[in-house]
């Protein structure tokens, strides 16, 4: 009887111990998660507005974008992104398939620190 009491004991602590670890790896991912940003260059605008809107318009509802910004002078647009959502190629064709413009992706994504790394980069810094 004791032997089981004993036994019971071991696994319940372990399973604890996997649940608590478990649950730190999440939080802990999501802290340190960082958004990516990456260049469009976006051939054949015509308009300073319309062609812009455009192009926003066609990344406005798409899950894990979460800002868009052209340039009409310099021909690019800055997308910022969830890598874990989407990656790059898709917003390359997103854009291809939603506008008229021809789009090349001019640099693959930089990444971005999240707001959490940010802040605790100031206090542990090495």
């Amino acid at each position: 009887m004791d032997i089981d009491l004993i036994h019971n004991f071991k696994i319940t602590r372990m399973e604890y111990i996997m649940k608590k670890s478990i649950l730190l790896f999440f939080v802990a991912a999501f802290i340190f998660a960082g958004d990516k940003t990456s260049n469009f260059k976006v051939k054949g605008m015509t308009c300073k507005y319309g062609c812009s809107n455009r192009v926003k318009s066609a990344l406005k509802d798409v899950k894990g974008v979460s800002l868009c910004d052209v340039n009409f002078e310099t021909g690019t647009a800055t997308v910022t992104y969830n890598d874990e959502t989407i990656v790059g190629e898709d917003i390359l064709k997103i854009l291809s398939e939603k506008t008229d413009f021809e789009i090349i992706i001019e640099n693959e994504s930089k990444e971005e620190p999240s707001s959490f790394k940010k802040f605790f980069s100031k206090f542990f810094r090495s």
